[in-house]
């Protein structure tokens, strides 16, 4: 995906999607591409990608600690 970089993958599609509602709480974009087999559904990763540009604050905003977040729920620039 052009443009967009990958910031997280994880086995389980709840915490892909636990990344994804912090993130887009910070009003940063978010995709998640779902590799996992249709057919067994325990092979394969959940990737959550973000625009290259956002990339540097999303990763800030998955490593503070919830209590610093702004009361609007906006993670530090």
């Amino acid at each position: 995906m052009q443009g967009w970089a990958l910031l997280h993958s994880d086995g389980n599609p709840i915490g892909a999607e636990m990344v994804k509602s912090r993130l887009e709480a910070a009003g940063i974009s978010v995709v998640i591409l779902n590799k996992r087999d249709s057919s067994y559904g325990m092979f394969g990763t959940v990737e959550v990608h973000v625009p290259e540009a956002e990339l540097e604050h999303a990763k800030a905003c998955l490593t503070e600690p919830r209590a610093s977040e702004e009361e609007d729920g906006q993670c530090a620039q």
